[in-house]
């Protein structure tokens, strides 16, 4: 979107000076964009408080004109009709009147931008629904389908978790605590009831926990206060498993057994059969804590085979991969086969955290002050960049991924808006001409669900088709030609920040005097970053995501071809 474009269009819309094909060119863009939207209503908002001041102070004239008028004096009634002449308000005023009536005249044209009509949309439910539960450790988890992925720390609301294979911790808000097995199909009912349709689980209920309760198509098994397992295979029988404690296992036609501690039964074709209990055939809380250990151990080892394949990239112009000295070190190393060893990247504030895994280095970025610095010269036809981000918060300004220092032909803004948009600009004009950036932003991708989680973002410039396209986890969320006919150039760069200062940003135009808030600061981490002077193709950035998705040689190998062909 042309955000310049669009404030232009707002200021004729509200001057009364649309034509018609300005007037559908700015219902596309509010159509289209939340964003334009919001400023949309800014502007009304400002419009309709220079209304309300404008009516304010001319009544408060009219009271002042009317306490110096001497009091009339008392006189007959008259059988004639009396004429109340109102004063005139100001033109201003009318002008007003006028841009508060066009903003109900257009949304009458418009109703679907109402924005009663936007929150009466159907809301997905796992927005509309508290959470029950939170998933809080993962050992080589596969889910059914990559849009309904689960990451630890995330809360559950009701709904389904289907498990391809691997193992998940799933603990409910009354304190339930449930190890799954996949493949499994588990629906969460409640914050104490759940539903497995097929998989096998092992439950800890504690005392205030105490009547949970696990649903399938043949059985419930209600829980006073112990530890049980359940398997139903995609084949075969189905057990349940007690190994302390008691739990009640209720069947369809109204029957219930107690089972005790060491007690389990198998249930084939409605009949019950009593067996041993046996802890070893499920998977104990230890025992998925070590191999979720071994997983992190597993997923970093192939991160470093998928990263040396980076380095090695014959476009390569920067990686940093934050390993090394993480105690006292101030720089960081560019990985790069070509980068210049005595031009690393330089630490301003910030410090040194976990990345993805234990043992993954990253750099955390909390303050307005933290960044890194570096400088990469010449100008490039075409840039790729990708970097490993982990968003903590979304405050109400931009977030700053790369930036060139100032505004130069050819400088180039890779950042997340306020409204979680990737956002890609290309300054175009005169130097530090504050209106001579080109940009493209995608739809909001950095949402509450995806704070705190870590995700891949990509954004390749191809100068031959003048193209631009952001990736999210390996997939194009995007594209848009920019109009850029010059060659990118970074030059001295930050990663995490801006290097304008409020001073500056005022001479240049980028905020009004008096404007405190330019802070461009990134809160969360980085703890992978490349730039490639190549548009990567889309089976590139996919592979780029899914090499370390799992220890896997034929992901490297993969990787290793698309990106040296």
């Amino acid at each position: 979107m042309d955000f310049e474009r669009l404030q232009f269009l707002l200021q004729r819309y509200f001057d009364q000076l649309l034509t018609v094909e300005e007037r559908a060119e700015l219902a596309t863009m509010l159509l289209a964009s939340a964003r334009a939207r919001d400023e949309f209503w800014e502007t009304a908002r400002w419009h309709a408080l220079i209304r309300q001041w404008g009516e304010a102070e001319w009544g408060r004239r009219d009271a002042e004109v009317l306490a110096q008028r001497p009091l009339p004096t008392a006189v007959a009634p008259r059988a004639t009709a009396k004429v109340i002449q109102f004063p005139r308000p100001a033109a201003n005023v009318w002008r007003a009147a006028l841009a508060v009536a066009a903003v109900v005249a257009f949304f009458v044209a418009f109703p679907a931008l109402m924005p009663w009509q936007e929150s009466a949309a159907p809301i997905p439910a796992s927005a509309a629904l508290a959470s029950v539960a939170v998933l809080t450790h993962s050992a080589d988890a596969v889910w059914e389908a990559e849009s309904a992925a689960r990451k630890s720390g995330e809360s559950l609301a009701p709904g389904w978790l289907k498990l391809k294979s691997g193992a998940v911790q799933v603990e409910f808000s009354r304190g339930a605590r449930v190890v799954l097995e996949g493949p499994a199909e588990f629906e969460l009912l409640t914050d104490n009831e759940a539903f497995l349709r097929v998989g096998k689980l092992r439950a800890h209920v504690p005392e205030p926990a105490h009547g949970f309760t696990v649903r399938s198509s043949d059985f419930s098994v209600v829980d006073h206060g112990t530890e049980f397992g359940i398997d139903l295979p995609l084949a075969g029988p189905s057990q349940v498993h007690v190994f302390s404690g008691l739990v009640a296992l209720h069947r369809p036609d109204n029957a219930v057994r107690q089972l005790r501690k060491d007690q389990a039964v198998t249930i084939d074709k409605g009949r019950v059969k009593e067996t041993a209990a046996r802890r070893d055939r499920f998977l104990s809380d230890e025992e998925l804590a070590r191999r979720e250990r071994a997983s992190a151990h597993g997923k970093l080892a192939a991160w470093h085979q998928a990263s040396r394949i980076l380095s090695e990239h014959p476009a390569a112009l920067l990686h940093l991969d934050f390993e090394g000295a993480r105690t006292w070190a101030r720089s960081i190393p560019n990985r790069a086969w070509r980068a210049v060893p005595e031009a690393p990247a330089s630490m301003v504030g910030g410090r040194f955290a976990d990345g993805r895994w234990p043992g993954k280095g990253a750099v955390e970025f909390t303050g307005p002050d933290d960044r890194l610095r570096l400088s990469l010269s010449g100008g490039y036809h075409s840039l790729t960049l990708v970097a490993w981000v982990r968003v903590d918060s979304l405050p109400d300004r931009p977030q700053s991924l790369i930036m060139a220092d100032g505004m130069g032909t050819g400088d180039i803004q890779w950042y997340i808006s306020r409204w979680g948009e990737l956002g890609f600009g290309v300054h175009i004009g005169k130097q530090d001409d504050a209106t001579g950036w080109r940009y493209h932003h995608t739809g909001a991708v950095i949402t509450e669900e995806t704070l705190g989680s870590w995700v891949c973002l990509a954004v390749v410039f191809d100068g031959d088709s003048d193209m631009v396209t952001h990736y999210f986890n390996g997939q194009a969320i995007g594209a848009q030609q920019l109009g850029v006919r010059t060659l990118l150039q970074l030059e001295t760069f930050e990663v995490g920040n801006w290097a304008l200062r409020d001073g500056e940003q005022r001479l240049a135009g980028v905020v009004p005097r008096g404007h405190a808030d330019t802070a461009r600061n990134l809160h969360g981490r980085i703890d992978e970053l490349a730039v490639f002077s190549a548009p990567l193709s889309a089976d590139e950035v996919r592979r780029i995501y899914e090499s370390v998705q799992a220890p896997a040689q034929e992901n490297h190998a993969a990787l290793k071809t698309a990106i040296t062909r």
